[in-house]
C-alpha cells in the first residue's frame, strides 16, 4: 500500500474529536495546513536557539508557548464554529489565546500528523 502525505501549502478542513465536537450538528472545524517533520525540526531549532542558555524554568515555558503560538498562526488559515461566550471567534491568534489546552494540542498535533488529520477531516 503506498503512503500518501498532504502538500503543505493545502488547506485543509479538521473537526477537532475535542468534548465530542466530530459528532456536532455544526462543530468547529479549522482550516489548517500540514506541517511536515523538515518544518517541524525548523520549529525545534527556533525554539532551542531561543532558549539557549535560559535556566528560569518559567522563561523556557513562555518561550515555548511563544514558538508554539508562532507554528499554529502561520499554519492555521481560518476556524468555524468557535466561540468564547456569545462572540465568534475566527481569528488563530485569538483561538490559541482562549482555546483549551487540550484542544490546541489536538490541532497540532493534526497539522503533524497525516492520520490524525485524515481522521478529522470532512467526510463527503
Amino acid at each position: 500500500m503506498a503512503i500518501i502525505s498532504f502538500d503543505k501549502e493545502s488547506v485543509l478542513d479538521y473537526i477537532p474529536e475535542y468534548g465530542g465536537n466530530r459528532e456536532s450538528s455544526d462543530p468547529c472545524v479549522v482550516s489548517l495546513k500540514f506541517v511536515p517533520y523538515s518544518r517541524v525540526q525548523e520549529y525545534s531549532r527556533l525554539l532551542a536557539a531561543r532558549t539557549r542558555g535560559v535556566a528560569d524554568a518559567v522563561k523556557v515555558a513562555e518561550l515555548t508557548q511563544h514558538v508554539q503560538k508562532k507554528q499554529f498562526v502561520e499554519n492555521v488559515e481560518a476556524i468555524s464554529g468557535y466561540f468564547v461566550g456569545e462572540r465568534k471567534v475566527t481569528s488563530p491568534a485569538e483561538f490559541f489565546e482562549t482555546a483549551d489546552t487540550d484542544l490546541v494540542l489536538e490541532v497540532i498535533g493534526a497539522m503533524e500528523s497525516t492520520a490524525r488529520l485524515t481522521g478529522g477531516q470532512i467526510k463527503n
